[in-house]
């Protein structure tokens, strides 16, 4: 708006603070939390990407568990400013924290330049962050913990200290002789030594006084005590109070140095906090997303809004993912107008809000709870007429101050703005409000920026059907239990339903007939057609999803049957090779028989010993072969059955395990067989049939496998732990059915859902393997697991 901030409207009216304090609650350095303070909508579309690509890449570092070494850095930036002064000393206390902020800035600079291929972004932000190993060094090894300046800073502070101690210890061994002459006499108040000053002192009882020679110091409050520095303690004390001041001097001394090697690196630390800031502002916009199962989404040039799976930011800070209810919308040529109506709160507003404030989040680099393919355009601002804002003090009326808004917003809105009027042409009379209203809608879609506007008018509805760049829109509203759904439908206007929500809040049945009647007879059927209209579009709804289901299904059962008849070409050909080669060896062991029997008779020129022993071998190798051409089980004695209608058989070739039931023939040289869930017509040589054997005791039939509804399961919008229950026994379903593969969508997100399920799916004894699902059905969205033979 003219003069106005831009975004600031829109800041202000979408719960953006809401959205900026749960980001904060998540850094961890006041940098990053000031950071996220002055965090604003870019305009410029490489800011907007760039900025989004480095929120990716941090959160690609948190899905592979490799967090930034980030952890609080006090504020040392007062104490920079100072030691920029000259002749300006820094305490012990400023160098501790600024040596906090060395180390922070060194670890996450090499952090970031190991993983510099995997986030460039993120690597060149890093360039700045200072690393100063000698100063480091300086600093730790003056400074301890508690910001005191160690023994090791010099050698005369460590003199100076030890002196100190000697001379300590042989004053208190005084002072504790003389106290305890003193204790003798019974002048003393307690038998303690105590300070005063920096100077050992004794107390003693005011009436005695001057029975101690020496200075009093003090006295206790209630005068009865004195502290006196007995005299023979004067000249020790003296010496090590000198000591002392020995001791601070060089403290100062070393101080005073090492300010001046920090003073010429001031500049590149103050940058270096300033990256730190933008690195924790980053993390903690990263540990939201994960928070939210926010996505980043793509952001577009050619002004074209699409917002898939997408969730009202500022309900996900109160409720569970599940529980909020999704919306896809889109917006762009040539609609660039959509005109939400539906009953009273089924969620227009919050709809309408939720778009405003996506885009708002997106421009502030933030990812938002949505799904693939999501995609906002830069807007230049966001325009936003929405509440009551009723002026007694300026004596405006709802609609004025309403109109106001409205004025200004025509005026300034453009091509690459994003405008939300809620209830427009409200508070006036309702014939000229929407005509009014319609107006609006025209001037502003003429204008090119991207509305979406609330209403109950009736008018409105049909204005945005007769216009090319409008579309309607309703909010579901289920006709069988009277309440919202709050479920965004695009393509159809919507009913107020009065009547309806009237009568489920217990109003009078004649009153609500009499309204009925009063109502203009073809307002009255508008009204109803579209009840009807949403009624047959919500069977449509459920009758669609059921067919996606059964499709579901079909397709399962067309995988495992192709999967099962790749298996059987595959063992057929192996067998057949394997035949082959056994063959082979079978005709050149028959062979070398053969040779070496005629070598033999010729050798013993045709001996009758030596011929007969000759045909014997032959012989036995003729029976040897007839054994291993015998079909296993032959030689049990039993009689195997024919091939019929319900004859349990199994394939000669393959997986002599797997058995089937004839269902149909011989029909020629073939038969149909039903293997499991497969049917297939199987050649008649190629199949064995199975001799039953008659049990000799009776038992309970087992219980036949029970076929889940589908092999896939959805789980997005759960929590990890909701996910992973629903998950355990839908895989145990699937797998006691027999099937070999089942397929779990858990949306593609942060990937924390994915990782999450993947990881405990290696703990499952009945699975073999699992991956991502192929680029075009899925990808890393969707969980492909394979199970283990039964």
């Amino acid at each position: 708006m003219p003069g106005s901030v831009p975004f600031q409207d829109a800041i202000d009216k979408l719960d953006f603070e809401l959205i900026r304090s749960k980001i904060q609650s998540f850094t961890v350095s006041p940098y990053g939390y000031e950071h996220l303070e002055k965090l604003e909508p870019m305009t410029i579309f490489a800011e907007v990407h760039d900025e989004l690509e480095r929120v990716r890449q941090m959160s690609f570092l948190l899905d592979s568990e490799d967090s930034p070494p980030l952890e609080n850095v006090p504020d040392c930036r007062r104490a920079l400013h100072r030691a920029s002064l000259e002749a300006s000393v820094l305490a012990g206390e400023d160098f501790r924290d600024i040596l906090i902020a060395l180390r922070v800035s060194r670890s996450l600079r090499q952090f970031f330049r190991k993983r510099e291929e995997k986030v460039p972004l993120l690597g060149a932000l890093a360039d700045t962050l200072i690393e100063e190993k000698m100063l480091e060094f300086h600093v730790d090894r003056i400074v301890d913990e508690e910001g005191n300046v160690k023994d090791s800073a010099s050698k005369e502070l460590r003199r100076i200290r030890k002196e100190i101690i000697e001379r300590t210890t042989r004053l208190r061994r005084r002072m504790d002789t003389i106290l305890k002459q003193v204790a003798e006499d019974k002048i003393t108040q307690e038998e303690i030594i105590t300070l005063r000053d920096g100077r050992f002192v004794i107390p003693v009882k005011a009436e005695y006084k001057k029975s101690v020679p020496g200075f009093i110091h003090s006295s206790s409050a209630t005068g009865q005590t004195v502290y006196i520095e007995p005299t023979e303690a004067l000249d020790m004390n003296n010496e090590i109070r000198d000591l002392q001041i020995d001791e601070q001097r060089e403290i100062q001394s070393i101080l005073t140095d090492l300010t001046k090697r920090l003073r010429s690196i001031i500049p590149a630390l103050h940058e270096s906090l300033k990256a730190v800031a933008v690195l924790d502002s980053l993390y903690a916009r990263a540990r939201y997303g994960r928070s939210v199962n926010a996505t980043v989404p793509e952001i577009t040039k050619d002004f074209h809004l699409q917002i898939s799976q997408g969730r009202h930011p500022v309900l996900l800070l109160h409720k569970k993912f599940k529980d909020v209810v999704p919306m896809d919308i889109e917006i762009g040529a040539p609609e660039s107008t959509i005109l939400i109506t539906g009953p009273n709160a089924g969620g227009k507003s919050v709809t309408m809000k939720a778009v405003g404030l996506l885009s708002l989040m997106a421009q502030c680099g933030i990812p938002i709870p949505c799904t693939d393919p999501t995609k906002i355009p830069v807007y230049q601002d966001i325009f936003v007429d929405i509440g009551d804002e009723q002026s007694v003090e300026n004596d405006l009326s709802t609609f004025s101050s309403h109109i106001q808004r409205l004025s200004r917003i025509v005026t300034a809105a453009d091509g690459h703005s994003l405008v939300l009027i809620d209830e427009i042409g409200t508070g006036t009379d309702p014939s000229e409000g929407s005509a009014l209203g319609a107006a609006i809608l025209e001037h502003l879609t003429e204008r090119k920026c991207h509305l979406i506007v609330t209403t109950h008018h009736g008018m409105l509805k049909a204005v945005a059907h007769e216009h090319a760049e409008m579309q309607n829109a309703t909010m579901e509203f289920n006709l069988d239990t009277l309440e919202p759904t709050y479920v965004f439908r695009a393509g159809l206007p919507g009913s107020s339903y009065a009547f309806e929500i009237t009568r489920r809040h217990g109003m009078d049945p004649a009153i609500i007939e009499r309204g009925r009647k009063i109502l203009d007879t073809k307002a009255g059927a508008l009204e109803q057609l579209l009840a009807d209209v949403e009624r047959k579009s919500q069977e449509l709804g459920n009758r669609v999803r059921e067919s996606e289901i059964t499709l579901g299904k079909y397709r399962n059962l067309v995988a495992e049957y192709e999967e099962k008849m790749a298996s059987i070409k595959e063992e057929t050909k192996t067998m057949k090779k394997r035949a082959v080669e056994e063959a082979q060896g079978i005709i050149d062991d028959a062979g070398s028989l053969i040779e070496r029997t005629i070598r033999e008779i010729k050798e013993s020129q045709a001996e009758k010993d030596a011929i007969k022993a000759a045909q014997e071998r032959v012989r036995a190798k003729k029976a040897e072969l007839r054994d291993q051409a015998q079909p296993a089980g032959s030689d049990s004695g039993e009689e195997l059955p024919a091939i019929a209608p319900g004859q349990k058989v199994r394939m000669k070739e393959g997986n002599a395990k797997e058995t089937g039931t004839v269902l149909h023939g011989p029909d020629g040289d073939s038969a149909v067989v039903s293997f499991g869930n497969l049917k297939m017509r199987v050649k008649i040589d190629q199949l064995e049939p199975i001799a039953e054997k008659k049990p000799e005791k009776k038992s309970s039939p087992m219980p036949e496998r029970t076929m889940p509804a589908s092999s896939e399961v959805d789980v997005r919008g759960l929590y990890a732990d909701e996910a992973i229950a629903e998950v355990d026994g839908f895989l145990y379903q699937v797998y006691g059915a027999g099937m070999k593969q089942a397929e779990i969508i858990h949306g593609k997100g942060t990937g924390a859902l994915r990782n999450k399920i993947q990881n405990w799916l290696k703990s499952l004894p009945i699975v073999e393997s699992f991956g991502d699902a192929p680029w075009n059905e899925g990808g890393s969205g969707k969980t492909i697991v394979r199970f283990k033979a039964s």
